[in-house]
């Protein structure tokens, strides 16, 4: 029997003035979680809205214009000093009284923080482990928006829009610079000699299904320096500084390295960037948020659930199959993804960011009129 999207009643709103919303795990859960933020402000601005956030990803959050409180959960290796530091964080949500509290992870740290919240609303998904823990348990998000399938910004979004929340329609990602992080990274810039546009290349994954080849982005990054004049910025983590190495023994001049950035350097790189390139990644969401014309290579992960969110001018490159047709499993498809169906992509956004209005144009930088120069 199919479920009914009406199970509850919706929240009682009128009695709502400070939400908690529980986000834990990847940067590019946390970028995707953004349009909750920016609902709630948008029908009310006077919610304090508070997030819980992993150390990794807080840095997305702290400058966020919807954001009144980060609260970080600092994983630790060691399981005491992990109890410990999840009961400080207990503590803390205790004192600060909130009204109601979103369970948008569903992992059972995630629900323990939100049932020990001390909010008298606790909402999530019926699906979630120990649901019991909640007041008001959503059904799935293909029954709250009668359709499949869903992307990640509408599952947690759905909550929300179940709960009795006016969401006319649903807000893009958004991300704030910092102006100490875009000066730091103009002063990056400038040491390598990048005084123009540029494309942000991110070649890392936290699988290797979703990975694509160094010696194949290396071949695009020579398309973007010889057909576009534009030089990239590859960035990776400090322990993945190999990938970026990699990828400068294949492209040699055309390419300059990042491996010790912060995350709201990447957010402001991703501010200045004219393209971004990369696999399927917080990075990826990142560049989406703050506006950059973005392509993103998908292997094993699922476009529909996972591609960017908004307006963003982007490309998704996914092959499923192989050249006879076969359909390929999930772990094989990044290593199918040739060389050309990227710069494809390349070639068909820059080309369409040159025929949209002069405005638009103007704000992803020289290269639009570059490419529209060349006929």
């Amino acid at each position: 029997m199919r479920e009914r999207a009406t199970a509850d009643a919706p929240v009682g709103w009128e009695k709502i003035h400070r939400v908690l919303l529980v986000r834990l795990r990847s940067i590019g859960d946390t970028v995707l979680m953004t349009p909750c933020l920016v609902a709630l402000k948008q029908w009310r601005p006077t919610l304090h809205l508070a997030v819980v956030s992993e150390r990794l990803a807080a840095p997305v959050l702290e400058d966020h214009p919807a954001v009144d409180e980060v609260i970080v959960l600092d994983r630790q290796m060691n399981q005491l000093r992990d109890t410990v530091e999840r009961l400080r964080v207990i503590s803390t949500l205790r004192r600060q009284s909130y009204d109601l509290a979103v369970n948008l992870h569903g992992g059972p740290t995630a629900m323990v923080l939100t049932y020990l919240s001390g909010a008298p609303e606790r909402l999530g998904y019926r699906g979630y482990r120990h649901g019991w823990m909640l007041t008001r348990r959503a059904p799935n998000p293909d029954v709250i928006w009668g359709k499949r399938p869903i992307h990640s910004v509408e599952q947690q979004i759905g909550l929300l829009k179940w709960a009795g929340l006016p969401i006319p329609t649903i807000p893009p990602t958004s991300l704030r610079v910092s102006e100490q992080a875009l000066q730091s990274a103009r002063r990056r810039l400038r040491h390598q000699g990048i005084r123009g546009p540029f494309a942000l290349i991110h070649p890392a994954a936290t699988e290797e299904s979703k990975r694509w080849s160094s010696h194949k982005f290396a071949q695009v990054i020579k398309h973007l320096a010889r057909c576009y004049d534009l030089p990239s910025v590859v960035i990776v983590a400090r322990h993945e500084a190999h990938l970026a190495e990699n990828i400068k023994g294949f492209a040699a001049s055309a390419v300059h390295t990042m491996s010790d950035l912060n995350l709201k350097e990447v957010i402001a790189l991703a501010a200045q960037a004219s393209l971004f390139i990369g696999n399927d990644s917080g990075p990826a969401h990142i560049a989406a948020a703050m506006r950059c014309p973005t392509i993103v290579i998908f292997g094993s992960s699922d476009p529909d659930v996972w591609r960017p969110w908004g307006p963003t001018p982007h490309v998704v490159v996914h092959v499923t199959s192989d050249p006879l047709g076969v359909r390929l499993p999930p772990a094989e498809r990044i290593k199918h993804v040739r060389v050309e169906h990227v710069i494809e992509a390349v070639d068909r956004l820059l080309t369409t960011i040159s025929v949209r209005d002069p405005a638009e144009a103007e704000a992803v930088g020289e290269v639009a009129q570059h490419v529209a120069s060349r006929g």
